[in-house]
């Protein structure tokens, strides 16, 4: 385990990866940080300055750190505004007499170097004179790659509360990690036994609430870096990201189902989970991005089109997904990252027509996320144009009972399913139908008055074995929906009865709404919607409330209906 540990240690930049893992480990030794590393804040030498009794001898410290990255050799060691004789200069010289709290003043002061990799045999010397000319100002300590991987292992993984299962499961893991099959059963094993979770969600009593739940969530954030880390080195950020849902949603459903939801420890240890989760997050959508701005720029993913429509939308999903997330997590009140991701979308949307044509039906779930992500963004243009492109070529797909998205799950019927005028087979693929009954919603929320009503009209004459259903969560779900799907065993379906116009569906819906008004599941909650139930829709394939589009439909947004009025109206032709 040290050796996988050591090697994932190398592969970490100095910003954003090693100095994120580092408040962790020494956490986990008993210290508390004084301030967590910042970008762009001058820190005279000192990445990380933490208090603490040393595990070692019992002595109450502070330590200071300066971090770097990889091997540090003669041009690293004296050279440079960021060369580690500068900053251990600045850490002497000023932070010491200058910027330590009077608290501090006391205690003993141990100066660390830290970085992933080694001190270089020709840089050895300097430390060594170095430290024993400073020696009497403070103590001085070296932590290569092997030194971090030592702590961590005794520290994080120890053999008490990281048990031989727990290894087993995080070593096969990371040897199958980038594999295209490979169906992260190993992580959710451990995910399991770390949070204390039996098999169908429930508490098993072997993980307390509280500190022993911190650390637990502290230990997951690392086996989800060396994971996500294993998978895109091979090249796989969509696994990555992946498995930065699963951590998310598993730690979740742990922290509701405990005695103090909002112990601030564990939602502090659950925020530094979420940004792992939208490091990886972003790591995927930097690697898609150039794909999404050509045309047909993800067409060489695939050679058959069912295949490739399939992949379209898990991709549609995934980035929708992401966005929504960073919009209600990232500390960023303009939202500048999820407009950002919102126009990636938009322009992949726009570059590839196959995204209109969904050969599942379940893709309904994906089609509503990125809907809500640039209505929530205000692109409002790019959502009225894929939507009215959307009903347009399911109509026609529907009249031609031909490559419409089929109600079963299983790729091979997929494929195997050739469409034409075989009305059992035809009644069986087409009939209970989550796509016609999302689209038309869609329509309403955002003032597509002329595509609803044609819709509703030629779903009627041409396509009646068609019926268009929704579903509804009840309070068994909201318990249960972060652990696993939960939409054939919780929750309502309902078949919907469509009226002829828009505002007739309106008037049904404020009737609803009057009953059983929307309620965000968190004081988070955005438009009655959490980050973490997106995240879950995606993952489990759980269908869309359609609570969130009716409150969208009864806000009518005024800009929406503008410019429904200025686009073309969905051909039933295609």
């Amino acid at each position: 385990m040290r050796l996988i540990i050591s090697s994932f240690l190398r592969t970490l930049r100095e910003r954003d990866e090693f100095d994120r893992l580092l408040p962790d480990l020494l956490s986990a030794m008993g210290y508390v940080p004084v301030a967590r590393p910042q970008t762009g804040v001058r820190q005279y030498g000192v990445d990380l300055p933490v208090v603490g009794k040393n595990p070692v001898d019992g002595v109450e410290e502070l330590v200071l750190l300066t971090i770097k990255q990889g091997d540090l050799g003669r041009q690293d060691w004296d050279g440079s505004a960021q060369a580690v004789r500068q900053s251990l200069d600045e850490i002497i010289e000023v932070y010491l007499p200058r910027d330590l709290e009077p608290a501090h003043q006391p205690l003993r002061k141990r100066i660390i170097l830290a970085t992933t990799g080694d001190l270089k045999q020709d840089t050895q010397r300097n430390w060594t004179a170095y430290i024993e000319k400073r020696a009497n100002e403070a103590q001085f300590e070296f932590w290569g790659g092997d030194k971090v991987a030592d702590l961590i292992e005794r520290h994080m993984l120890d053999e008490h509360v990281f048990v031989e299962d727990d290894r087993t499961n995080l070593r096969k893991a990371l040897a199958l990690a980038g594999e295209q099959e490979y169906s992260l059963a190993d992580l959710e094993r451990l995910l399991r036994r770390q949070l204390g979770l039996g098999k169908s969600g429930e508490l098993d009593g072997t993980v307390k609430d509280g500190k022993p739940l911190v650390k637990a969530i502290t230990r997951l954030n690392l086996a989800l870096h060396m994971f996500a880390k294993a998978a895109q080195d091979a090249g796989d950020t969509r696994q990555a990201l992946v498995a930065a849902e699963l951590f998310m949603l598993k730690t979740w459903h742990r922290i509701q189902s405990s005695s103090d939801p909002s112990h601030r420890q564990v939602r502090e240890s659950f925020m530094r989970l979420s940004q792992t989760y939208m490091d990886v997050a972003m790591a995927y959508v930097r690697k898609m991005a150039p794909y999404m701005m050509v045309r047909d720029g993800m067409s060489g993913y695939t050679r058959e089109s069912a295949e490739y429509g399939v992949v379209l939308l898990e991709h549609v999903g995934l980035v929708a997904t992401t966005g929504l997330a960073i919009f209600c997590l990232a500390d960023d009140s303009e939202h500048e990252t999820a407009c950002g991701i919102a126009d990636l979308l938009a322009a992949m949307l726009a570059n590839m027509p196959a995204t209109a044509s969904p050969r599942l039906d379940r893709n309904a779930i994906d089609v509503s996320l990125a809907l809500l992500l640039l209505t929530m963004t205000n692109r409002h243009a790019a959502a009225l144009g894929w939507l009215s492109e959307l009903c347009g070529r399911l109509l026609f797909s529907f009249r031609r009972r031909l490559d419409f998205p089929i109600s079963s799950d299983s790729f091979d019927d997929l494929v195997e399913f050739k469409g034409g005028r075989h009305d059992e087979l035809i009644a069986t693929m087409m009939g209970a139908s989550w796509m016609s009954a999302y689209l038309l919603l869609w329509c309403v929320a955002l003032g597509m008055e002329r595509d609803y009503a044609n819709a509703v009209e030629l779903l009627r004459k041409e396509v009646p074995q068609v019926v268009p259903q929704v579903w509804h969560p009840d309070s068994e779900s909201e318990k249960r929906m972060f652990f696993g799907p939960i939409h054939t065993t919780t929750g309502n379906t309902e078949i919907m009865e469509f009226p002829s116009s828009a505002e007739a569906l309106r008037e049904r819906i404020n009737k609803f709404l009057e009953h059983d008004p929307i309620t965000s599941f968190s004081e988070d909650g955005q438009v009655g919607f959490h980050p973490m139930e997106m995240i879950a829709f995606r993952h489990y394939r759980t269908p869309f409330p359609v609570k969130i589009l009716y409150g969208l439909s009864r806000l009518g947004r005024e800009d929406a209906a503008e410019d429904s009025a200025e686009q073309p109206e969905a051909s039933p032709g295609g």
